[in-house]
């Protein structure tokens, strides 16, 4: 495990980094190698235990409002390897000129060995009234070692379940993929080499633009949250494993996380289950396990737990294991955390 002195000591080896910055700015230096030491040791400490670990890719907190104490007690409790877990900016933040929050470097000072540090994620009003400014500053962070891979962005969002039952449409918003914000999206990740995350709706009208958009920039690292996540089935008609195998043969740098509700999980607007992966017994249907089967380096193990119920760990961690325990051994462990790996550094986890 990485003491807090010890990173903050290799920080302050540059001097840039012995104070930390104002909220909204960047500092460079992650020691990328003693990052990778500490999530190493952690991992195969639980394997130890024959506990399979996994990396959460893709979840979310509120930097005001979360504690991270508590966090990192559930993830040992839990025998969860890494979050992933990035801040979503506020009207607040945003009104104060804030385009990136130093909530990544706040979490190398304490726990280190346990998150990833991810850019802020690309929700409104961010991406719909400030998506230049906001897009510069994650790239700028990128560009200073300031984190490992991009947040989730929402490019077509439809309200949550418990934002529905809020009577919550903020989050109701469409960012045209191949319109100028998405084109400096996958501009960015192109020139930084890091990865990033979107939240696509799952729609027939919305899958050539983004087609377009992953032959136009080939090097682009994108995971497509929330496979199968289909909130209106009758919009969705193209979809199927058969797509989704044909995207994964065509484009290398396409990934999917399997963050999705379990097999009794609905859309209260549609009134639709969330997830085609499941079957009428709660099995995974066979034509998405035998997808997985074919191209297990391409899905991500992920939670999308959120400020709103990130007191809901042990639920989702119990969810995400049992569709784990549903894949072949093997391929568990590039679902949970090899692949994630490769992902990040670029190698192999040995």
């Amino acid at each position: 495990m990485i003491s807090r002195r010890r990173l903050l000591q290799s920080f302050c080896a540059l001097p840039s980094l012995c104070a930390w910055p104002a909220v909204g700015q960047t500092r460079a230096g992650l020691d990328i190698e003693q990052l990778k030491s500490g999530y190493k040791q952690r991992l195969k400490k639980i394997l130890a235990t024959g506990t399979l670990p996994y990396i959460d890719i893709e979840s979310s907190c509120n930097p005001g409002r979360v504690d991270i104490r508590d966090i990192a007690k559930d993830l040992d409790r839990l025998n969860i390897g890494l979050m992933a877990l990035s801040s979503d900016l506020g009207r607040n933040q945003f009104d104060k000129r804030i385009r990136y929050d130093d909530f990544p470097q706040r979490l190398m000072a304490e726990y280190a060995d346990r998150f990833i540090p991810v850019g802020n994620g690309g929700q409104p009003p961010f991406l719909t009234e400030a998506a230049d400014e906001f897009l510069e500053a994650q790239e700028a962070a990128a560009r200073q070692k300031a984190i490992l891979m991009f947040g989730e962005y929402e490019l077509r969002h439809y309200p949550s379940p418990r934002q529905v039952k809020r009577g919550d449409t903020d989050r109701d918003v469409e960012v045209i993929i191949d319109g100028p914000t998405g084109q400096r999206l996958f501009s960015m990740s192109e020139k930084t080499g890091l990865a990033f995350q979107i939240h696509y709706e799952i729609e027939d009208r919305f899958l050539p633009p983004l087609e377009k958009m992953l032959a136009q920039y080939p090097k682009a690292r994108v995971i497509w949250c929330h496979v199968a996540q289909v909130r209106f089935s009758e919009r969705a008609s193209q979809y199927s494993a058969a797509y989704v195998d044909g995207l994964i043969r065509r484009f290398p740098n396409l990934y999917f996380d399997t963050a999705f509700g379990d097999a009794s999980s609905i859309y209260p607007v549609s009134g639709q289950r969330h997830s085609r992966i499941w079957s009428d017994n709660g099995d995974i249907k066979p034509e998405w396990r035998d997808l997985i089967a074919a191209h297990p380096g391409r899905f991500l193990s992920a939670l999308d737990l959120g400020q709103d119920r990130l007191h809901r760990i042990a639920e989702y961690d119990q969810k995400h294991r049992h569709f784990l325990s549903l894949l072949p051994e093997s391929i568990r462990h590039e679902v949970g955390y090899r692949n994630a790996w490769k992902l990040l550094f670029n190698e192999e986890f040995a």
